[in-house]
């Protein structure tokens, strides 16, 4: 009886702490890979999403900088021609 029993819980317990370790074991590399693969593909897709809106953000700041002196450059050269125009108008009615 007592050889049994001690048979019994050995084997049991043997049993038991494998599987459990195993488990463990399996669940820990489980997560470990998932977290590892989850954070990884996050960093990129936030990674690229920050050159994205940052090359964008730059190229469309460039586009309205030149857009900006371009007007201003119209703006300057209508501004000259109004001020000849004025200039004949002043010597034409002279």
């Amino acid at each position: 009886f007592f050889f049994f029993f001690f048979f019994f819980f050995f084997f049991f317990f043997f049993f038991f702490f494998f599987f459990f370790f195993f488990f463990f074991f399996f669940f820990f590399f489980f997560f470990f890979f998932f977290f590892f693969f989850f954070f990884f593909f996050f960093f990129l897709f936030y990674f690229f999403f920050f050159l994205f809106f940052f090359f964008f953000f730059f190229f469309f700041f460039i586009f309205f900088f030149f857009l900006f002196f371009f007007f201003l450059f119209f703006f300057f050269l209508f501004l000259f021609f109004l001020f000849l125009f004025f200039i004949f108008l002043f010597y034409f009615f002279l």
